[in-house]
């Protein structure tokens, strides 16, 4: 004989009926006891492996950046530096002596001191050109030009040339262009306006150029002023350069000019010339360059001229004084 049913309690009581009353079959979810274990939705193995790979992968990441961090540091904490700026492109020119210079620290520094495409070490050549005298290769200290509408034979302060404060001697040159055809100007320097007259320098006419040496004497007054005179129909202009601005030569190479030249040779061995000129009637000033009071050799004859020339052992200064075009080449023993 069965017993009546019995709905199950439990902490929350029976389960109450459903809405419309009826009763529900079959076996009924029921509130655990206290304690028991409350089942739960599983991990699959799939999500399990993407998760460890996506894992894996981003360790690697992180190793390989700490890594790269590593190689930078490190050189520069114990002693490195920065990079070596690169080397400057290959040149064709010819190589110079090496000597120690203080590093660079910028390509653009390494590349301002590379040598320049073509240099070599071929010595200097002479720059006296045509009529006037381009040798020295600074600026002028005076220059001042002028004309003559009639002739001037006195120390006008209209036309007077100041010279500037100066140390040692000056090469003063001065060129002339004039419409007659026996147009000529000279100059006369002075140690002051109405002064003493302290060098008259020769006369050149039209299309020439004529050099001298002032102040060469520092026993003797020093000069303020310089007067130009000349015939009229005359244009001149005057120019002053330092002794050190005129260019230096190497000893024993050929020099070549047309017109006056002046230039420096450096002490070394004596040194034989040939001076050989073609034309009008030129003449070679040898100076020793520690004293240009006086010349220690005075050639000179008419062209077609031939003309033995000695540069001493100590720094010379070598004057020519040429209406066309000369040659100064080295005797070297063998002509």
């Amino acid at each position: 004989m069965s017993s009546p049913y019995t709905p199950p309690t439990g902490p929350s009581g029976p389960h109450e009926p459903s809405e419309d009353g009826s009763r529900v079959e079959g076996p009924q979810e029921y509130a655990p006891a206290y304690g028991s274990a409350k089942p739960r939705e599983g991990t699959s193995v799939k999500t399990a492996i993407l998760l460890i790979g996506v894992a894996a992968l981003i360790g690697l990441l992180v190793l390989g950046a700490l890594l790269w961090a590593i190689t930078r540091t490190v050189p520069t904490l114990f002693g490195g530096g920065e990079e070596d700026p690169p080397a400057p492109p290959p040149t064709t020119a010819v190589a110079q002596p090496t000597q120690e210079r203080e590093p660079t620290t910028s390509p653009s520094a390494a590349a301002s001191s590379a040598p320049t495409r073509g240099e070599t070490t071929e010595p200097e050549r002479p720059v006296a050109q045509g009529g006037s005298l381009q040798a020295p290769t600074g600026d002028p200290l005076l220059s001042k030009e002028g004309e003559f509408t009639e002739t001037v034979l006195e120390e006008s302060d209209e036309i007077a040339i100041e010279v500037p404060d100066h140390d040692g001697p000056l090469l003063i040159t001065w060129s002339v262009t004039s419409d007659r055809e026996s147009g000529g100007v000279f100059l006369n320097a002075h140690e002051s306006k109405s002064g003493e007259m302290t060098e008259h320098m020769g006369s050149v006419s039209d299309g020439q150029t004529g050099m001298w040496l002032i102040d060469a004497d520092p026993d003797e007054p020093k000069t303020t002023v310089i007067y130009p005179q000349g015939n009229g129909d005359t244009q001149w202009k005057v120019q002053g350069f330092p002794v050190s601005e005129v260019p230096r030569v190497e000893r024993g190479a050929e020099v070549t000019g047309s017109g006056p030249g002046v230039f420096a040779v450096p002490a070394g061995d004596e040194q034989d010339y040939r001076f050989t000129s073609e034309e009008g009637v030129p003449r070679v000033e040898v100076y020793d360059a520690d004293d240009l009071s006086s010349w220690h050799q005075f050639e000179y004859g008419t062209g077609p001229v031939e003309l033995d020339v000695t540069a001493g052992s100590s720094d010379q200064i070598l004057m020519v004084h040429a209406d066309g075009g000369w040659t100064l080449e080295p005797r070297n023993g063998w002509f």
